[in-house]
């Protein structure tokens, strides 16, 4: 009995007298943007006794990312930040962390182990060790370019053989420079193009316009699209595109050197001539023989009015 009495008190009083570890606060997660420096911070503090030696890093061997390759630590296991001096009860401790992303370094996420190790307990450089590592997410963000093609006027009429002129603006919506691979125009028809010269680097909230000629020669009238497209680059050579479509109409024109003389047009008919208006000579003539009809009539009327009196008059005169 006294045996088990004694195998048990020598398991209690380790316990008894063991001190927990220090009590470490770290954020959840962290993020930085390529080309930038992420900050963050590892308090510590002890609420039971003191601590000695206590050192604090990141312990890079755990990572296992890619990422690493463009990440600079400030705070790692060749470098760590060290307490010679005890640290009391009680006495918050904070050590700041800093972690370069370079310039070409992708978008995504590392996980970062934080160690925090020492001695623990009121005796000289401690009673005890102690080791805590607890860990954060670094997340990478970049500043990406994000071009657009904008039309202002996206349809536009233009007479067969004549050339119409479209404005064309790229505008830079996102955080960093983009670099212009190309615009081109695309289509299944032979237009001619003429553009002024697309600048190569288009900085963020920049909006660049374009002129361009299209020339309608040896095309008929009707409806036609145009595409516009756009190819471009980050800094670390990602490829983005963007494209729009111009709607191009083209009308007849009776006067356009490319078409074939003719007499008539295919969907007219000949117009018919005036009809021509008598001259004045003519109404002249037209007059006078009327009047001369007239003064026929009348003096034919005079006349056998005149015989038949004579006639009445003759029968009626007595006999001699």
């Amino acid at each position: 009995m006294k045996l088990h009495m004694l195998i048990l008190i020598l398991f209690l009083v380790p316990v008894v007298y063991a001190y927990r570890d220090p009590y470490i606060t770290i954020p959840q997660q962290v993020e930085g943007m390529a080309g930038e420096t992420a900050h963050f911070e590892v308090v510590f503090t002890h609420v039971q006794t003191a601590m000695w030696n206590v050192q604090v890093y990141i312990d890079t061997e755990q990572i296992k990312s890619n990422l690493l390759d463009w990440l600079e630590i400030s705070v790692d296991e060749e470098n760590p930040v060290v307490f010679e001096d005890s640290i009391p009860l009680g006495e918050e401790i904070s050590v700041p962390i800093d972690i370069e992303i370079s310039d070409n370094s992708p978008s995504g996420e590392v996980t970062l182990p934080i160690i925090v190790k020492g001695a623990k307990g009121p005796c000289q450089k401690g009673c005890e060790p102690f080791f805590v590592q607890k860990s954060t997410t670094l997340y990478i963000r970049r500043k990406d370019p994000k071009l657009a093609v904008i039309l202002p006027n996206a349809a536009v009429e233009v007479a067969a053989g004549g050339k119409a002129t479209v404005e064309i603006q790229i505008r830079n919506y996102g955080t960093a420079t983009a670099y212009v691979n190309s615009l081109d125009m695309v289509s299944d028809h032979p237009f001619a193009f003429q553009m002024q010269t697309v600048p190569r680097n288009i900085g963020p909230d920049s909006t660049i316009p374009i002129l361009l000629t299209i020339s309608t020669d040896d095309i008929s009238p009707g409806s036609y699209l145009i595409q516009v497209k756009l190819e471009y680059r980050d800094t670390i050579q990602n490829t983005f595109t963007d494209s729009k479509t111009i709607y191009v109409t083209i009308t007849e024109n009776d006067s356009n050197p490319h078409s074939q003389p003719s007499t008539s047009s295919p969907t007219e008919s000949p117009q018919t001539p005036p009809p021509t208006q008598p001259s004045s000579d003519t109404d002249s003539r037209s007059v006078k023989y009327q009047y001369f009809l007239a003064g026929m009539v009348c003096g034919g009327a005079l006349f056998g009015v005149s015989v038949m009196v004579g006639i009445f008059l003759k029968k009626r005169r007595p006999t001699q």
